[in-house]
């Protein structure tokens, strides 16, 4: 076999290899798009499945990755697919990110509030007068 068709093999293997990363970060896409669905309404069990495909995903995609690599030679539509997609991914990663803390603050100032820790935090007291909250005072009141 001469060097240019082993070299013509190659690339053809590299080409099969990053069209699969492609096809990962569609599906990585599919589910992040999935996964902000559930965080918007409020559903935790869609959650918990697609997790699971996150992270098949992204141990697919870190045994691929080894053909990122040959990136920068990659046919130019393909390596601008790829490019796209990942900064869709990252995006919307950094936004599921930021929904599930402002949910994760939004719960632990409740919970202090039920538990009477939050110092500082201006509430409303029965007469309608706005104190600050801390200090001792009943969960209900007869």
């Amino acid at each position: 076999m001469s060097e240019g068709t082993e070299h013509g093999s190659d690339r053809r293997h590299d080409s099969r290899s990053l069209l699969r990363c492609a096809e990962i970060f569609d599906g990585l896409e599919a589910a992040l798009l999935e996964e902000q669905r559930a965080l918007q309404e409020r559903q935790p069990e869609p959650l918990i499945e697609v997790a699971e495909r996150k992270r098949a995903l992204l141990l697919e995609l870190q045994a691929g990755a080894p053909a990122l690599a040959d990136l920068p030679q990659a046919d130019p539509a393909l390596r601008e697919r790829l490019e796209k997609s990942f900064e869709r991914c990252r995006q919307l990663n950094q936004v599921n990110g930021g929904v599930v803390a402002a949910s994760r603050g939004a719960t632990e100032k409740a919970l202090a509030a039920l538990r009477g820790d939050n110092h500082g935090t201006a509430l409303y007291d029965s007469h309608g007068d706005t104190r600050a909250a801390g200090g001792t005072r009943p969960l209900a009141q007869a």
